[in-house]
């Protein structure tokens, strides 16, 4: 049994936003993501190695997930939550020059965060 549910964020017109850029990916970066996550789901967080996840500093619980394909650099940010076992994907990002685009990629993470924490059903279990 998995040690982790994946969710993506609602938007308010009911859009899974993680879902429809995740169709949208490179079938190759839609292969690598699908791995990380495969072993992301199955091991608990405090194992979780840097070398796919990081904490941002600047944001108190929004995490990174760090991959490349074909020279792109994608950074999708989520938090734990809103239930226990659960990681919601908040903002699909991408790093370029050492910055989020979207730019206001972090400020949106966290009112996703706060909008899932007052009505869970705005995170729905991933299906891809």
């Amino acid at each position: 049994m998995a040690l982790w549910l994946f969710k993506g964020f609602l938007a308010e017109n009911g859009r899974d936003i993680f879902k429809e850029w995740y169709e949208q990916l490179p079938v190759s970066a839609q292969a690598k993501f699908d791995t990380i996550l495969e072993y992301l789901r199955d091991t608990p967080h405090t194992q979780w190695p840097t070398s796919f996840v990081l904490a941002l500093t600047d944001a108190d619980g929004i995490y990174e997930i760090r991959f490349k394909s074909r020279n792109v650099l994608y950074r999708p940010l989520g938090c734990f939550g809103p239930s226990r076992g659960e990681f919601t994907w908040l903002v699909p990002a991408r790093e370029h020059g050492n910055r989020f685009e979207p730019r206001h990629a972090i400020a949106l993470a966290e009112a996703r965060r706060t909008v899932i924490s007052k009505d869970k059903g705005r995170a729905r279990e991933c299906d891809f």
